[in-house]
C-alpha cells in the first residue's frame, strides 16, 4: 500500500481500540469472548465512541457523554471484520442502536422541560441523559429483560452484506438482526447511530427507527426556537403581513374614487412609500427584511421609465461628448 492509499484509509476510518488490560478483562467477563455482532472469534475489545472521535468534545459539552471513553461503558467485543466495518466513518457496514428509542425521546423531553423551568428561575442546569443502569431498569420494569441481564436491549443493524457473501442457504444478516443485551452506555451507541441518517444506506433502517432517530437527533442538537417546525411557522407568519399590505393597497386603488386616474394612484403610492422609507417586508429568498415598495414596479410603463430617467441619460451623453 502506497502512502496516499494509507492516508486515504486513515481518513475513512476512526480507530476504536487500545483499551487498558484491566478494562479488556472486565469487558470479557461481562460480554464474553465472541463478537457481539456476529458471534465469531477471536474478538477485539473496541471503543464505541472512538478514541480519536473529533466530535467527542462537542457531545461532552452538550451533556451527551456521561461516561468515560476509556471505561467498560464504552467498550464492545467485535471480530476484526465487524470491527473494520464498524469503524468506517464514511461508509460503515454495521452499527447498533437501543431498541426503545421512544424512551430516550421521552427522557429528553422531560429533561428539556426541567431545564426550562430552572432557567426561568435563574438557574442553568446541565442536560441529563439515561445511563446504562437507567435504560436497563426501564426495560426490566417493562418486563422486556430479566433483572440479571447485563444491560438493556440493542438492535444490530447491518448496512452491508459483508458476512459469508451470501454463501449460506439463509439470510445471515436477518438472523443476526435481533435484539441483544449490551452492558455499555446507550449514548455511545447513539453516537454511531445518528450519523447513519446521512448515509446513502439509510434504506436499511426501518421507517419507525429512522423517524425516531431523526426526532432524537433534533432534540439533542436543535434548540426549540431553531427547530425546523418553528422556522416554517415563523416564516409563514412574517410573509402574511406584506401580502396583506399589498391586498390593502390594491383595494384602496379600486375603492378610492377621489384619487383620480390609476396613474395618479400609482404616484400617490410612490409618494406614500417615499414618506415612509422604513416600510419593509420579509423576503423568503434573501431571508431578510427588504424595502416593500418598487422604484420601477410592474405597474410602471416604459414611457414613465424613460421620462423618469431621461435627464440621467442626457447628462451621461453630454459627458461622453465632452471627452
Amino acid at each position: 500500500m502506497d502512502s496516499s492509499s494509507a492516508h486515504s484509509s486513515d481518513q475513512e476510518s476512526i480507530k476504536s481500540d487500545a483499551f487498558s488490560a484491566g478494562t479488556k478483562l472486565q469487558v470479557r467477563k461481562i460480554a464474553g469472548d465472541h463478537c457481539w455482532a456476529c458471534g465469531s472469534e477471536p474478538a477485539q475489545i473496541c471503543h464505541v465512541v472512538a478514541k480519536e472521535d473529533p466530535q467527542a468534545r462537542l457531545w461532552a459539552e452538550l451533556g451527551l457523554i456521561n461516561f468515560s471513553l476509556v471505561s467498560a461503558m464504552n467498550a464492545i467485543p467485535l471480530c476484526p471484520t465487524c470491527h473494520s466495518q464498524f469503524d468506517l466513518a464514511i461508509d460503515p457496514g454495521f452499527f447498533f442502536v437501543p431498541t426503545d428509542l421512544r424512551y430516550f425521546i421521552q427522557f429528553e423531553l422531560k429533561d428539556r422541560e426541567r431545564r426550562k423551568r430552572a432557567a426561568e428561575e435563574g438557574t442553568i442546569l446541565d442536560r441529563e441523559t439515561p445511563a446504562a443502569e437507567e435504560y436497563k431498569a426501564h426495560q426490566v420494569a417493562k418486563g422486556i429483560i430479566p433483572p440479571d441481564a447485563i444491560g438493556g436491549q440493542y438492535l444490530r443493524v447491518f448496512l452491508k452484506s459483508y458476512l459469508h457473501h451470501d454463501e449460506l442457504p439463509f439470510d445471515v444478516m436477518a438472523y443476526l438482526s435481533k435484539p441483544k443485551e449490551w452492558h455499555g452506555a446507550p449514548l455511545a451507541s447513539l453516537r454511531r447511530a445518528i450519523p447513519i441518517l446521512g448515509s446513502g444506506r439509510l434504506k436499511a433502517l426501518k421507517s419507525q427507527m429512522r423517524l425516531e432517530l431523526q426526532k432524537l437527533r433534533d432534540l439533542y442538537f436543535l434548540d426549540e426556537e431553531s427547530s425546523p417546525g418553528n422556522m416554517s411557522v415563523d416564516l409563514g407568519t412574517r410573509q402574511t403581513q406584506p401580502n396583506d399590505q399589498v391586498k390593502k393597497r390594491q383595494l384602496d386603488d379600486i375603492t378610492d374614487d377621489k384619487s383620480g386616474s390609476p396613474k395618479k394612484q400609482r404616484q400617490g403610492n410612490e409618494e406614500r412609500s417615499s414618506r415612509d422609507p422604513g416600510t419593509t417586508r420579509y423576503c423568503p429568498i434573501l431571508l431578510k427584511e427588504v424595502l416593500s415598495y418598487w422604484t420601477l414596479g410592474p405597474d410602471v410603463t416604459a414611457e414613465e421609465a424613460v421620462r423618469r430617467y431621461a435627464p440621467v441619460f442626457a447628462r451621461s451623453l453630454r459627458n461622453e461628448g465632452q471627452v
